[in-house]
């Protein structure tokens, strides 16, 4: 079975346990975890020619294919970003039992 890595990128570490909190009580995720992110760089406005200069925090959730929807649909309800980041990555291989802990941790 596959498990999902649903990462987020926040303006804040607050911002992103304020959201991984509201994900985790809705047990969309088994867990979650908060990455400073020292800096990130990218074109502001969009087709500029300058090159802007963020820091913030990467939210990482472990959660099952069938809640990624979930999580991007409340992520976006209460991100502060208009467009924020939302992407996965399959993570696999990952050992029975703590397999079975998440389905025990998620709802059906």
């Amino acid at each position: 079975m596959n498990i999902l890595w649903v990462i987020v990128t926040c303006p804040t570490p607050h911002e992103a346990v304020e959201i991984g909190k509201k994900v985790l009580a809705k047990r969309y995720a088994a867990c979650f975890d908060v990455v400073p992110r020292f800096a990130s760089y990218y074109f502001w406005p969009p087709k500029a020619k300058r090159i802007e200069k963020a820091e913030g925090a990467i939210l990482i959730f472990l959660t099952f294919p069938k809640y990624t929807e979930r999580i991007k649909k409340l992520v976006k309800k209460i991100h502060s970003d208009k467009l924020p980041f939302i992407g996965t990555l399959i993570i696999k291989d990952v050992h029975k039992d703590f397999i079975r802990w998440m389905k025990d941790e998620l709802v059906s």
